[in-house]
């Protein structure tokens, strides 16, 4: 049975040296920056996710992913502690880019390559079990990390975890009217929520789900040592990046965010065409968690 760890944590599997505190806050080579959080490469090898933002869960996602589900493409954790309020995540750094960088220079076969590999890390996802029964939360066994969840009762926490289909549903609708009561709202649509969101997300399972699926999570590397596809075009590696989001979600849940960019509002770009062949496609589920989640935006 899965058992989160305890902090400090240090993986022994791994026999890097690793970077101090100090070290690490005087990186100058900064790959994403946010309020008070950021990720430094130190070297070649070694990635550091630090600040006041970062939550747990992620690591233990991390962790969780090396253990049980080694075949996904994920960045290993070799140490995750906090100093003062911040906590830090030290990773492998994944070689390679980011997919947005080079996805309009890909000819169709080397996004044809990209897309299998990717389908076939969804569809091992897919498959594993999850530790809990009819569980729904994050991999660390708390709350659900999505901005759905994020309380609206003021108490600045996320909500869950919960033990049914029934209990998910019933924590975001009942978040929604949090937020309607909040602003001095009237409930209608609360109401609307409460008669038929259940009806449509019924019969899913708990799903280990990445739960922010865009192309800048997924790092991309050419796999030189491969001979080139039947089509002339390049062979690539992948790894899936920044695990914040992850948990056990309703297995409608990965593609419902993966469509929620803005670039998914019109389908013009061709990503939002591969990424029904990655993932399992639930229209009636994306159309109302769309509306739903507009709802949130709105107010």
């Amino acid at each position: 049975m899965w058992e989160p760890v305890t902090l400090p944590f240090k993986n022994n599997s791994h026999s890097l040296p690793l970077p101090t505190t100090d070290e690490i806050r005087a990186c100058p080579n900064i790959l994403w920056e946010c309020y008070s959080s950021k990720v430094v490469a130190v070297n070649d090898e070694i990635a550091v996710k630090f600040g006041s933002m970062i939550n747990i869960s992620e690591g233990q996602a991390l962790i969780y992913l090396e253990r049980y589900v080694p075949e996904v493409p994920a960045p290993r954790l070799y140490a995750m502690f906090y100093d003062s309020v911040d906590l830090f995540l030290v990773m492998q750094r994944a070689p390679g880019v980011q997919l947005d960088k080079i996805w309009p220079s890909l000819i169709e076969s080397e996004k044809d390559d990209i897309t299998t590999k990717l389908r076939q890390t969804f569809d091992t996802l897919r498959q594993a079990e999850c530790p809990w029964p009819d569980f729904y939360g994050s991999l660390s066994g708390g709350s659900v990390q999505d901005y759905l969840f994020y309380s609206h009762e003021a108490d600045k926490r996320h909500l869950g975890p919960f033990y049914s289909e029934d209990a998910f549903v019933a924590g975001l609708v009942g978040n929604f009217r949090a937020l309607i009561k909040r602003g001095n709202r009237p409930d209608f649509k609360v109401r609307f929520y409460e008669t038929y969101l259940a009806r449509v997300l019924q019969g899913h399972r708990p799903t280990l789900t990445h739960g922010d699926v865009q192309q800048k999570n997924i790092i991309v590397a050419e796999n030189t040592s491969s001979l080139q596809n039947n089509q002339g075009g390049r062979l690539f590696d992948i790894v899936l990046v920044d695990w914040a989001n992850s948990g056990w979600y309703p297995d409608f849940w990965e593609f419902f965010r993966a469509a929620s960019p803005i670039n998914f509002e019109y389908w013009e770009d061709d990503w939002c065409w591969r990424a029904q062949e990655i993932l399992q496609v639930w229209p009636a589920e994306l159309a109302i968690m769309r509306m739903i989640d507009k709802d949130y935006r709105g107010y």
